[in-house]
């Protein structure tokens, strides 16, 4: 064996010490990851007029991920929160939240890493459900809400097939406060801080 080929041996199995993989373990170009896991919801309200705020909530979630290539994947998350408004101590409400949601991510390792952090950016359409309350009864059904996502977050490889994914996620959600049959009385935004953490496989 040369010098030569005695140093990449020696190279591959230094990386292969700190952690690091052959490129079979990282993302290619094509591939479905699925990844089920749990996701809390920490809704950040502006709200001048009624002085809402709105309960933090942990969901089971599901995402999907579809790695167009070993840097640039599109992700989408499925899940329902339902949540407690309140104000002034008093209880507004309850409602329910399905963000419709679509991002694409840049990936900044090269392949071959079992880290893998990313960033995105995409768009949600949030549909409000399920309005119920004393005071939330006697409004107009929250309108739907179409925003921005800011997205960071990393992929850990156990190996070639199965991964840990750890995601932060910021939406842009606003709706309207309307009495029935009378005027706006504000436009609240919702904007919530999403933490999820899921276990997935590619195929």
């Amino acid at each position: 064996m040369s010098l030569q080929s005695i140093r990449k041996v020696a190279a591959v199995s230094l990386l292969a010490g700190f952690g690091f993989s052959t490129p079979s373990l990282a993302e290619e170009g094509g591939v479905l990851g699925v990844s089920v896991g749990l996701l809390n919801i920490r809704p950040q309200i502006s709200s001048p007029v009624v002085g809402a705020s709105a309960s933090n909530e942990t969901i089971p979630v599901v995402n999907f991920h579809f790695y167009i290539t070993d840097r640039i994947s599109l992700n989408t998350a499925l899940g329902v929160t339902r949540h407690t408004f309140t104000a002034g101590g008093a209880e507004l409400g309850e409602a329910s939240m399905v963000p419709l949601n679509l991002t694409a991510q840049y990936r900044f390792m090269p392949p071959g890493n079992r880290f893998s952090p990313y960033v995105g950016a995409g768009v949600n359409h949030t549909v409000f459900s399920r309005q119920r309350g004393a005071v939330f009864s006697g409004l107009e059904t929250f309108k739907d809400s179409n925003g921005a996502i800011l997205q960071a977050g990393f992929d850990y490889w156990f190996n070639k097939k199965y991964f840990l994914n750890v995601d932060i996620r910021k939406f842009y959600i606003e709706t309207d406060i309307v009495p029935v049959g009378g005027a706006k009385i504000e436009t609240i935004d919702l904007d919530p801080l999403t933490i999820g953490v899921a276990v997935g496989a590619r195929f």
